[in-house]
């Protein structure tokens, strides 16, 4: 990073500590100067422009064209000038109005050091880019400040009267982008950098989560920005001014982290020696900054006192200052109580004691609201008005509820609660994982069917579960996971401590999706009000974590107390993992775990655990997420994509991927735990697995299994290994568990199904839409609801409903017994191979269904059956019979063509030819190539003959010709090569006299030039590798006709050119 980019944070540093400390110095100002007479830039062409006095404001538009958003991924916008000139770059007319832009997108130039900004083409545009110009701080002579911030009364010499400045922009294709920590100047010793980094994280902090919440903030940071590149220019040439910054800044350290750290919470108390430190920056400040800029600092300096900040509370400072609201600070205290008096209590003698027990009270008046009325209920209000604070306020209305609770006419006090309508948090509608209604593309009811959910379990008791969020922290400041998060408890394996707090986003975004407070009118709702989060940092701030911390993770949350942990991660598998899964499994601890983001037919580790219910994602149209990682062992799916959840920053961000998912079976897992917290992983796991709702297509949506080394083993009925057992329905899930519903397994022989219920519970049996019998539970809690018949491997559901609860339970008809295994049969083998259930017999059965071979499987259930080799595209059958001679259904197999067809016969090629002719296999496609590249290909009729058109191809060029018949298999190829027809052209020959005795002249290189005379050679030579010749001959009488020919090395002959001897 350039020494620029660092003084203007340092710039920052000065203004913060400048202005955080003023009483209401910075008052809200209009977004600044709004696009005007705005010049369009061209792509690759320079503009000029010039600044005839301060505080002017030039703007230009950037109108990108199709050509260049499908060319480029960022416009390289350059400023260049020799004085102090600002930019910056928005993303259309309506922020260049309001005066929204990103950091990255301001920048400065000054002499030698041009901005250069590299914006992303991600808006439709256009693109509005302001330059302005405060004044040359380099013009105005340094007097000092005068104590106080008092500007000495010396005139101030004149400004540069023309400051020029040249601005472009050219296309760019620019990786993608990381986020880079500030560095400190190469200047500083060892400690000193160490310093400052931790200042300039802090400051970055400051400015991105404090002060941007209020106007008052930005305004702030607005005049940073102005004055950067005044501060950062002088800095560049004064070491002794860089000294005393950073010496000032390290004393200030202790603050920048505490208000970085705690927000506007800040509890810091500022020391003299941070004044001494302020005054300081402060006349720094001010020396640097241009006239037009030191008209701002001596606002400050008129409506502050620097020297009175001493002893001062920051947060309270940063209130007054309005650099932060108050809400920022607390949650607003309650301050009215609904009390209920006892039957026959005396409200006189009740109101007389409650004033007198309880200072704060400011009124207690009935429950009454027009002609509504409750008899014995009050309405307390209580004044805070004389709160030091909002914890204050707060612990005083605590305070006076405990006292009044304490009286004996009392029968409860509790605070006034706002109720909604379900759910009210303000992206509520956003999470359509709860509550999908069909809009943006989605499709109706595809959700974990929350709001059911939510009103089966109102009103109900439940103990808290803790659920162990195994990631990058969790942030427990926000509002939506205060009091959800157990702070105490957690850990921090990345370094080492006790806290865990989130600094990557990750881990927040997981625990809101878990446990995020409901219907408080914060950002979102999450699933399990009734979870405790534990948060264990495994991974550190770029999202990465070792083994070692992966399973002291795991292992820490189990031994305090984690029910369920949550693993958004994945990798390769580990031993050591391995253990600390099974430490848990051992100890009744679920582990949930993300299948993985690579859309691979393999689940990432530790999702491919057995000791861990694997996750895949769902979107909202109710299919898996082409992401998402599949394959044998996935568990569930549950709702990744788009998922809207808490990130540390307070927004509520859409994030997709496994990870997502993974917290939505996680917190359900939680709320299974609550109502019964004996169940074991694998109880959890097959409540979860049993309930889901099936989600896979009907067609192609499974992977192909057709490698002969592996057995063909279809999905279990109900199961698909790209969705799993289907998608996580909590609803379903948390009914079937307070119902304590249970199918038992039956078999196809069966009519008959039996299981477990509540009593009185209607139990009723379905295949598809069509009901199969319908019974009520009896009060030993059973039932058994006869059916038809069922073929084996029909999946059914047993739907099992009782009041508020309903869910519906797959239950699969059994095979009896199970029919074997088979892997692939070719035109090669004699054996048909495979595996069924141990001891049984395995028949081949042809076409016709009549056994040929069979033989006894071994003890492991292997099988190889002696066959006679069969044809291509035979069909065998293929049973296992157990000893009680029940027969399998059958396993239909097509004998596969493995044998490739014989080499194709060629006809000899010319390089006069365009058609390639032969004998192939019957049918069989015909491709001719050269060098690898396919030049023609045709069909070879019933009787092999073909015949492929091709472009004539160069004498000499090898022709490699192929055939494949039916199953694709491909024959050796047959080479030919194309045989040289075409003659040389006629030779040129000079001038023959009388006296001459050689032929010259030239003809194709290395050709062989012969010269007759009626038809008799008289003499003849090669030509050399230019094509130059030189034949010998006797002197020829004048006007004797030479013929002159050309014969390459294939023997083709020229065309003769004639030659007059002359005298």
């Amino acid at each position: 990073m350039k020494k620029g980019s660092i003084y203007r944070f340092i710039a920052f540093a000065l203004m913060f500590t400048l202005c955080f400390s003023q009483l209401g110095l910075l008052k809200t100002q209009a977004a600044g100067n709004p696009p005007a007479n705005e010049k369009t830039l061209s792509i690759g062409k320079a503009a000029k422009g010039t600044f005839t006095e301060p505080e002017q404001t030039h703007w230009y538009k950037i109108n990108p064209s199709k050509q260049d958003v499908a060319k480029f991924s960022h416009y390289r916008i350059k400023l260049q000038s020799d004085d102090e000139v600002n930019i910056t770059v928005y993303s259309s007319l309506e922020n260049a109005k309001n005066n929204v832009a990103f950091d990255r997108y301001m920048g400065y130039s000054y002499k030698d050091e041009p901005a250069q900004l590299d914006f992303p083409i991600a808006w439709t545009g256009p693109y509005y880019v302001k330059v302005e110009y405060y004044g040359d701080g380099d013009l105005i002579v340094e007097d000092d400040t005068e104590e106080g911030g008092q500007t000495p009364s010396e005139p101030q010499p004149e400004l540069k009267t023309e400051v020029p400045y040249t601005i472009s922009y050219e296309g760019a294709s620019l990786p993608p982008s990381q986020m880079m920590e500030e560095e400190c100047p190469a200047e500083l010793s060892t400690s000193q950098k160490e310093n400052g980094k931790g200042i300039l994280k802090d400051l970055r902090t400051i400015r991105d989560a404090v002060l941007s919440k209020t106007a008052g903030g930005k305004d702030l940071s607005s005049l940073y920005y102005k004055a950067a590149p005044f501060i950062s220019s002088k800095m560049i040439i004064d070491k002794s001014m860089r000294e005393q910054v950073y010496k000032d800044l390290v004393q200030l350290k202790g603050l920048f982290t505490d208000v970085a750290k705690n927000g506007a919470s800040s509890t810091y108390m500022i020391t003299s020696a941070d004044q001494k430190a302020i005054n300081d920056l402060y006349s720094i400040a001010y020396k640097s900054v241009p006239t037009a800029l030191k008209k701002d600092l001596e606002k400050v300096a008129a409506q502050t006192k620097l020297k009175d900040v001493t002893d001062l509370n920051v947060s309270s400072v940063l209130v007054r200052a309005k650099l932060v609201s108050a809400n920022s600070v607390s949650t607003k205290a309650e301050t009215r109580y609904i009390v209920k008096l006892k039957d026959g209590a005396n409200a006189k003698s009740f109101k007389t004691k409650a004033q007198s027990k309880s200072a704060g009270i400011e009124s207690i008046n009935p429950l009454k609201q027009s002609a509504a009325s409750f008899d014995n209920m009050f309405v307390i209000q209580l004044d805070d008005s004389n709160a030091k604070s909002f914890s204050t306020s707060s612990a005083q209305g605590k305070m006076t509820a405990k006292q009044i609770q304490a009286l004996p006419e009392t029968e409860f006090i509790e605070p006034v609660q706002e109720y909604h309508a379900l759910s009210m948090d303000s992206q509520y509608p956003y999470q359509w994982s709860l509550n999908n209604t069909g809009k943006n593309d989605g499709t109706q009811h595809a959700d974990i069917q929350y709001e059911s959910l939510e009103k089966l379990l109102n009103g109900q008791k439940l103990k808290d579960t803790v659920i162990a969020v195994a990631d990058t922290g969790v942030d427990s400041s926000l509002a939506d996971l205060k009091g959800v998060v157990d702070t105490k408890t957690g850990y921090n394996y990345v370094d080492r401590s006790s806290n865990a707090t989130d600094d990557n986003g990750h881990g927040t975004h997981v625990a809101g999706i878990i446990a995020a407070s409901a219907n408080n009118n914060y950002s979102m709702a999450g699933i399990n009000s009734h979870a405790k989060i534990l948060p264990v940092k495994i991974l550190d701030a770029s999202g990465s974590g070792d083994t070692e911390q992966i399973a002291y993770g795991i292992k820490y949350a189990v031994d305090h107390g984690a029910k369920v942990i949550n693993l958004s991660l994945g990798g390769s598998y580990s031993r050591v993992l391995e253990y600390s899964l099974k430490y848990a499994y051992d100890h009744n601890v679920t582990v949930v775990a993300a299948s993985g983001n690579d859309g691979m037919e393999e689940l990432s580790y530790p999702a491919s655990s057995a000791y861990a219910i694997s996750v895949g994602a769902s979107n909202r149209l109710d299919i898996v997420s082409d992401y998402s990682n599949y394959g044998k062992g996935l568990d569930i799916t549950a709702p990744g994509s788009d998922i809207p959840s808490l990130v540390p920053d307070g927004n509520v961000t859409y994030l997709s991927g496994t990870s997502m998912a993974t917290p939505h079976v996680a917190a359900v897992a939680g709320l299974l735990l609550s109502q019964n917290p004996g169940l074991k992983p694998k109880d959890v796991e097959k409540r979860l697995t049993d309930t889901a709702k099936d989600i896979k297509f009907d067609e192609k949506d499974a992977p192909v299994y057709d490698d002969e080394e592996s057995p063909l083993e279809p999905p279990a009925p109900g199961y698909d290994y790209v969705s799993g057992w289907g998608r996580l329905n909590a609803y379903s899930a948390v009914s079937a568990q307070q119902l304590q519903a249970q199918v038992n397994t039956f078999v196809s022989t069966q009519k008959v199904v039996t299981g477990k219920a509540q009593s009185g519970s209607t139990v009723k049996v379905m295949n598809g839409s069509k009901t199969l019998g319908t019974v009520k539970a009896d009060a030993k809690n059973t039932f058994s609801v006869n059916i038809p018949a069922q073929k084996a491997d029909t999946v059914l559901q047993v739907v099992v409903t009782n009041g508020k609860a309903s869910t519906s339970i797959r239950a699969v008809v059994q095979k009896a017994p199970a029919k074997p295994a088979v892997k692939a049969v070719t035109n090669k083998d004699e054996y048909v191979t495979g595996t069924s259930k141990a001891n049984f017999t395995v028949n081949v059965k042809n076409s016709a269904k009549k056994v040929i071979a069979s033989a006894k499987a071994d003890a492991k259930g292997a099988f190889k059956v002696k066959i006679p080799k069969q044809k291509e595209n035979t069909v065998l059958y293929i049973t296992a019979t157990n000893s009680q001679k029940q027969e399998s259904e059958e396993v239909k197999v097509t004998v596969r063509d493995v044998i490739a067809p014989n080499a194709p016969k060629v006809n000899p090629v010319s390089d006069a030819d365009t058609t390639i002719k032969g004998t192939a296999e019957a049918n069989a496609s015909v491709v001719a190539k050269v060098n690898n590249k396919e030049i023609g290909k045709a069909k070879a009729n019933a009787k092999g003959q073909y015949s492929i058109t091709i472009k004539k191809q160069k004498a000499g060029t090898a022709i490699s010709v192929t055939a494949a018949d039916a199953a694709n298999n491909t024959s050796k190829a047959t080479t030919v090569k194309v045989s040289d027809k075409t003659p040389p052209a006629a030779p040129s020959v000079n001038a023959v006299t009388t006296k001459s005795t050689a032929v010259t002249g030239k003809a194709e290189a290395n050709a062989t030039v012969t010269v007759t005379v009626n038809k008799k050679s008289i003499g003849s030579a090669a030509a050399n590798s230019k094509g130059q010749y030189s034949v010998k001959i006797k002197k020829q009488k004048e006007k004797t006709v030479l013929s002159v020919t050309a014969k390459d090395k294939a023997n083709n002959t020229s065309k003769a050119t004639a030659k007059t001897v002359t005298k």
